[in-house]
């Protein structure tokens, strides 16, 4: 489940940070960039029952409170996860 978890941050990160020229000229484009970061991260972890706590072997069930602590998570990824996506396209 980590893998998935991982794999699906980094196609998130992926998709935000193409389509983020379309807002980055904003005045209030951070803002805006957190915004859809948290969509597509609740909805992902929702979609997909990701759960951070259960994948690390901490609780054995899936559970609500882990799913939202899991997209925060996702949502908070953009660094590293920015990081690993510079170093596949090689600069």
């Amino acid at each position: 489940m980590i893998g998935l978890i991982v794999g699906l941050s980094v196609i998130m990160w992926y998709v935000i940070d193409r389509f983020k020229e379309l807002w980055q000229e904003l005045k209030h484009s951070k803002y805006i960039t957190v915004a859809i970061s948290g969509a597509l991260a609740f909805i992902i972890a929702f979609a997909f029952s990701l759960d951070l706590i259960a994948a690390l072997g901490l609780y054995e069930l899936t559970t609500t409170v882990g799913i939202v602590l899991t997209a925060l998570i996702l949502m908070s990824g953009s660094s590293a996860v920015s990081e690993i996506i510079k170093r596949i396209k090689g600069e």
